[in-house]
């Protein structure tokens, strides 16, 4: 991905300081955190009702997307479609950061010549790579927020299982150490974020062909478009391993598990829904796409413009 977006570049980050070495990853951190927040209040209802499609299946208490999106708001408010919105909110900032700083990271160990462009090979690369490093991050992340998010609606006066994000991590590594509890279903979603070749070879390729400001920039338009084909790109590559990996994660905490592990996982989705119970959410999931990744890449784009380099 391109950070520079036309500016020219200040010469005292070329003479070996620290400055030089470390503004550029704290520009890329600052950007990925503002963006990762954007993301989160853009997708945020979509994501509670792809996550809980997800995990109750097709033979489920949900018929589609409507039928959980109005038992989601008649049962629980449109509070209810923001469950779980906490660990993502500050979660996503430091997943964007986390994710632009080791894109950065891993293009320049990839490609040595700060004075060429990557070609579309080395940046679908780099993001593959970039996602195994990142999935590191986000596992804790998603942990909470999917189980947060399948809490549903309970007759007055019965608590809930979670009281909130924090009393859910002390109950995860209570009953099962920071690994297990923490860390269940990091596989998969190793799996899953393997696909951020999808994401930013998606946005390279919208970025190449859509009009660019007469700096070389992308405007706001063209950054909302480039970010939806970089979330399509992303999703489409890997949904079946995201159910797999909701599925893992939300599984009550008793023994023996539902689900030992992905392969485990995997067969059982399939022996009870078919090929179609890999697909469950998928709608929510693409209606999500562009308002959410549109917003991750007008935010990055702005907050790249602004920070000085």
């Amino acid at each position: 991905m391109n950070t520079n977006h036309g500016k020219k570049r200040d010469p005292s980050l070329d003479d070996g300081s620290v400055r030089s070495i470390v503004w550029p990853r704290l520009r890329n951190f600052i950007g990925g955190s503002l963006s990762g927040m954007a993301n989160t209040l853009a997708g945020h209802p979509f994501d509670t009702l792809k996550v809980r499609m997800q995990t109750e299946g097709t033979k489920g208490r949900f018929k589609g997307p409507i039928d959980c999106l109005k038992q989601t708001v008649r049962q629980e408010g449109f509070r209810g479609l923001y469950k779980g919105v906490t660990p993502p909110l500050f979660g996503m900032g430091i997943i964007n950061s986390c994710m632009f700083g080791s894109l950065h990271f891993v293009k320049d160990v990839i490609h040595k010549d700060p004075h060429t462009p990557l070609t579309l090979p080395e940046i679908m690369v780099s993001g593959a790579i970039t996602g195994w490093i990142v999935s590191l991050v986000v596992t804790p992340i998603d942990q909470v927020k999917a189980r947060l998010q399948v809490q549903y609606a309970l007759p007055p006066g019965v608590k809930p299982q979670y009281s909130g994000p924090i009393d859910c991590i002390q109950q995860l590594i209570r009953n099962n150490g920071v690994i297990g509890g923490m860390y269940k279903g990091w596989f998969a979603t190793v799996l899953q974020r393997t696909s951020l070749w999808a994401y930013f070879g998606g946005y390279e390729l919208a970025r190449r062909v859509l009009p660019k400001r007469e700096d070389g920039t992308l405007g706001v338009g063209a950054s909302f478009l480039a970010g939806g084909a970089a979330g399509t790109g992303f999703w489409l590559t890997n949904y079946p391993f995201d159910v797999i990996k909701n599925r893992l994660m939300s599984q009550p905490d008793v023994k023996p598990r539902k689900y030992d592990g992905v392969i485990d996982c995997a067969k059982k989705i399939y022996k009870v829904d078919g090929i179609k119970g890999f697909f469950r959410g998928f709608t929510p999931t693409a209606l999500r796409t562009f308002p959410a990744n549109g917003a991750t890449m007008i935010t990055f784009n702005l907050a790249m413009r602004f920070l000085p380099e």
